[in-house]
């Protein structure tokens, strides 16, 4: 019996097999062998694919995404396909390039024929060979069956020939497309349902990584890349523990559950090319040295926009709208999201973060206003005196009268006026439609827009507020004698005991269930966050250092271990050995202290004298060494008592030369990966709790 060349499936009912690309001079690709099934299985309907993130239009034969703002890929089905040769390929590879459903068709005819033929109880080929099938989609060849020895295949040869056949260019064509793997698809179907979804914001210079001639690879590339390595790994823990569970003969795990990245792209929404910003951007641009002034007109120029009230709120405006209908959107692909418990997170990378910090701004500004100032259900009423001014989290310039007419603005001579939240040309009305389970902010540079934004003293006039809203509910002495004397049974009662330590961290909060400011050692972009939570009095020594960043929040690499047990002798020693070369200087400084403290009555007196009444100015408090074995807990974390976060540094890691790439691997970083894991596995939430 001879041999078919170029059946890489034999079955008798051959599948279609769906293929995409974007351009022409593109090669067609599969579609996961699940999204072939329900294409195969759909009659014409639209088809969730690529686990809802696009969707397939067979009648039409294009494939739009969900969830990103790509071009539209051409589709099509396909049973046989040409071999053709690829020019690219040093092994002599061919690419398949598929057939017209119409052509494939007339091919299978005949290439069922000739197995009839070429059966025991066929007619043998003699007479099939003569038959051919003129091609619909190129009607400059046909298509026929050759046999070549022992071999017979069907191919494709142009219909006119020219002396005899010599020379002629003979495609071999393939009947199926044989065996492939997409990657991270056997992964993706091994998890379970879709149970948390992160909206990823994309920082500076995002106009520049989706340039096809830049190799940085893009936020939507990078997302992509991490989609699958936390399915990989997720599902190779379940499958660890599987084989735990079955050692021990207990029940198996359950599936993990799934976690969706959303990219939010704002930078094409500001810079359309039409706009007339971009136009004289590019007009006074200089012709010279264009990579690098490409750099400054795709990169930094993101960060001057952001500066300028104006462009502040359209990109507000426009993140915000976008996680509004994505929103809105992904619950329409899973409609028992919300039902199964699904949770959202917001995740900001570079300027990302601070779009991210300024969006729950807006966020608890307008719940602040909207919520009620009290009922006769609550547990504890304080009938107390008018808290003290505080400043708003949204400062507006609409004009000068607006301006000084907010609550908490003392003029542009006061020091003490900031905000904490972004400075808009008006208000803004519209917010996003969730509280984030978490909000992860990666490289960020808020710690530097906040300290431009004057935010420290926001966040310690705060603290100053909560701790006189504390000592109101404190009796004076009279009080806590009559609670005393009058308590049940005629008996003394123990006092009641109050906490009267000052508080050191501010109350601040942002409507967000975790907060987390997560950046590598060496990244030059990276801030901290939790030294202006902090009083303005305390010294940087005694500021406590980030925590390293791990899954459970205790697992730390053995190096890192042995660094923290050096830096902490070290400290010891060092305060011991600050204690003898102190104890010299204590003498004087408190001699010095006492002088200056005379001079201060006796300038105090004199001014007592000529004015009529003192008019002594308050003395600042003094948080020198306040913190120093205390534990500190950030309201602004929620339910990690902590706000920062650096990377676990590697065994050999020179800060210069990490540096280079710290700001842009967060996505592909292994401790952030196992964190993400972690903090978004099923029941994480109450687990913490």
């Amino acid at each position: 019996m001879p041999t078919w060349e170029g059946i890489e499936d034999a079955s008798t009912m051959l599948p279609r097999i769906w293929l995409s690309r974007l351009k022409e001079t593109d090669v067609w690709k599969p579609l996961r062998k699940i999204d072939c099934k329900a294409l195969n299985e759909s009659r014409s309907e639209d088809v969730l694919i690529e686990g809802g993130r696009a969707t397939a239009h067979p009648t039409d034969g294009t494939i739009t995404w969900n969830f990103v703002n790509r071009p539209p890929m051409k589709l099509m089905p396909a049973t046989w396909f040409m071999q053709t040769p690829n020019p690219k390929s040093k092994n002599k590879e061919f690419t398949l390039e598929p057939l017209p459903e119409n052509d494939s068709l007339q091919i299978e005819l005949l290439y069922q024929n000739a197995v009839r033929a070429s059966s025991s109880l066929g007619e043998g080929l003699d007479s099939v060979l003569q038959e051919e099938v003129m091609l619909e989609s190129d009607p400059t060849h046909k298509v026929c069956v050759v046999r070549n020895g022992g071999l017979i295949a069907m191919r494709k040869k142009p219909k006119k020939s020219v002396l005899f056949g010599l020379g002629e260019i003979q495609i071999t064509l393939q009947r199926g497309y044989g065996q492939y793997t997409i990657e991270g698809e056997d992964d993706e179907n091994a998890l379970g349902d879709t149970s948390h979804v992160m909206f990823v914001i994309h920082g500076i210079g995002e106009a520049m990584w989706c340039k096809e001639e830049v190799s940085t690879m893009s936020m939507r590339d990078e997302l992509d890349q991490l989609r699958m390595t936390v399915n990989k790994r997720k599902v190779m823990a379940w499958r660890d523990e599987c084989k735990k569970c079955e050692r021990q003969k207990q029940p198996l795990p359950p599936l993990p559950n799934r976690v969706e990245f959303i990219p939010i792209i704002w930078f094409d929404k500001v810079r359309s090319p039409t706009h007339s910003l971009m136009s004289s951007l590019t007009s006074v641009t200089l012709r010279t040295v264009p990579a690098l002034r490409s750099i400054a007109n795709d990169v930094i120029f993101d960060v001057l926009m952001y500066l300028t009230p104006e462009f502040c709120e359209a990109i507000l405006q426009c993140v915000t709208s976008e996680i509004t209908e994505l929103y809105n959107k992904f619950q329409t692909v899973h409609p028992s999201f919300k039902e199964r418990g699904g949770k959202v997170s917001l995740v900001g990378h570079s300027l990302g973060s601070v779009i991210a910090w300024d969006v729950l701004s807006i966020y608890k500004d307008i719940a602040e206003k909207s919520a009620p100032k009290g009922s006769a259900d609550d547990p504890i009423r304080i009938d107390a005196p008018a808290s003290p001014p505080r400043v708003p989290s949204l400062e507006t310039l609409d004009n000068d009268h607006d301006r000084n007419a907010l609550p908490g603005f003392k003029g542009a001579d006061d020091g003490k006026h900031g905000t904490w939240g972004p400075t808009l040309p008006k208000k803004m009305t519209e917010t996003i439609p969730f509280e984030p389970d978490l909000t992860i902010f990666l490289g960020s540079p808020i710690g530097l827009f906040l300290t431009l934004r004057g935010a420290h003293s926001v966040f310690d006039e705060m603290r100053a507020i909560a701790e006189a809203e504390r000592a109101s509910l404190i009796p004076c002495d009279d009080e806590e004698a009559d609670m005393v004397s009058w308590s049940p049974g005629g008996q003394s009662a123990p006092p009641p005991v109050f906490d009267l330590s000052p508080i050191i961290c501010s109350p601040f909060s942002l409507p967000t269930k975790a907060c987390f400011n997560v950046f590598h050692p060496s990244d030059p972009v990276a801030y901290r966050i939790e030294p202006l939570l902090l009083p303005e009095g305390v010294s940087n020594n005694d500021i406590p250092p980030p925590m390293f960043l791990s899954p459970d929040g205790k697992t730390l690499r053995l190096h890192v271990k042995a660094r923290q047990v050096g830096d902490q002798i070290f400290r010891q020693f060092g305060s011991i050995s600050n204690l003898f070369e102190s104890t010299a200087q204590n003498a004087a400084a408190a001699a010095a202290h006492a002088d200056a403290e005379a001079a201060r009555k006796m300038a105090n007196l004199e001014t007592e004298n000529k004015n009529g009444s003192a008019q002594s100015s308050p003395l600042r408090p003094n948080f020198e060494k306040c913190i120093r074995d205390r534990e500190v807990s950030f309201r602004l974390g929620g339910r990690t008592s902590r706000v920062d976060f650096q990377i676990q540094p590697g065994v050999i890691d020179n800060e210069y030369l990490s540096a280079v790439t710290a700001h842009s691997g967060y996505f592909s970083n292994d401790d952030i990966i196992d964190f993400i894991i972690f903090e978004t596995r099923a029941g994480a939430e109450d687990n913490a709790e």
